[in-house]
């Protein structure tokens, strides 16, 4: 079976439209479509855009969100159709939308929402995140055990079996650095700009459920593992209540990768720009297969595989 996957925010980069709209000129329709409904021009950030502008939380949502979309549909012409779908944080509308359980219109008004609120609250929410390499999964929840003691601390996401990001308050950073490096870990802040997937965005969580409420989902045509509650979702109505809890709760990526596995899964395909979630699976699955659009596109395998 055949999984598709589409990766979060942090996978933009300068020029990511260039290798998919070189190969399918289509994919300007798509563009041109969204420009019409966002009133953005997604042209310029798809080819021109710095890496700075690209930060920008707006401006990487919806750029990442078309991408993939243009890469599926790229694929879809081909001949190349997943069995399930997931997706990492954002990646979870890309992967909606795809599965035909959000229109592109709705897709498109919905992320940009989602963007707007959180930059809403940079600034606002004391909070950070860092990720922790080379840790026990066991070591990493004990020391969040005793940190929430003192402050709010969460695992964030399960990224891979050998680094797991945490979002805490930052009072709490100089003894979560302590702790780790008792048991001879590494710890590396990240640039991000607000502590997602954490109780720390409650306030942008509850904004944008009053959002979310007004749009329609329907059943997935594609088998969906949603990589909040790491199990299969088919009610339209569990959807989108899984997605009003997803800004607060832990994105558990390694387990929806073992879920996917479970269920029959073998060859995977990260559809959208970079290869983030190819090369984790990479280095963590040996048993099984990870492929990036981009490469298919590139070396025009898509037929072949």
């Amino acid at each position: 079976m055949k999984g598709f996957i589409f990766p979060g925010q942090g996978s933009q980069y300068k020029s990511m439209g260039r290798v998919i709209l070189s190969k399918y000129n289509e994919g300007y329709n798509f563009i041109k479509e969204a420009q019409n409904i966002l009133n953005i021009d997604l042209e310029y950030l798809l080819f021109d855009a710095d890496d700075e502008e690209l930060k920008d939380t707006e401006n990487a949502q919806i750029s990442i969100l078309l991408t993939s979309y243009i890469h599926f549909k790229y694929l879809e012409k081909n001949g190349l159709t997943p069995d399930y779908v997931a997706g990492h944080s954002l990646g979870e509308y890309s992967a909606l939308l795809c599965a035909n359980s959000l229109s592109f219109e709705d897709a498109l008004i919905l992320v940009r929402e989602r963007a707007k609120i959180m930059k809403k609250f940079i600034g606002n929410i004391k909070g950070l995140q860092v990720a922790l390499l080379n840790l026990k999964f066991e070591d990493i929840e004990e020391m969040v055990s005793n940190l929430q003691e003192k402050g709010v601390v969460q695992i964030a996401g399960y990224n891979s079996k050998t680094q797991i990001v945490l979002s805490l308050e930052e009072n709490l950073l100089d003894d979560l650095k302590n702790l780790v490096l008792e048991k001879k870990g590494r710890i590396i802040q990240l640039k991000t700009s607000l502590p997602f997937h954490s109780p720390l965005m409650k306030k942008a969580e509850d904004e944008f459920k009053k959002v979310l409420m007004n749009f329609k989902f329907s059943k997935p045509k594609f088998g969906y593992i949603s990589s909040v509650v790491n199990q299969e979702v088919s009610d339209a109505n569990l959807i989108k209540e899984i997605l009003f809890n997803q800004i607060t709760r832990p994105v558990k990526w390694i387990q929806t990768i073992i879920k996917m596995e479970e269920v029959g899964v073998k060859n995977f395909y990260e559809v959208g720009p970079n290869k983030v979630l190819t090369n984790l699976g990479l280095r963590d699955f040996n048993n099984l297969i990870f492929l990036n659009s981009e490469s298919l596109f590139e070396e025009e395998r898509y037929e072949r595989v």
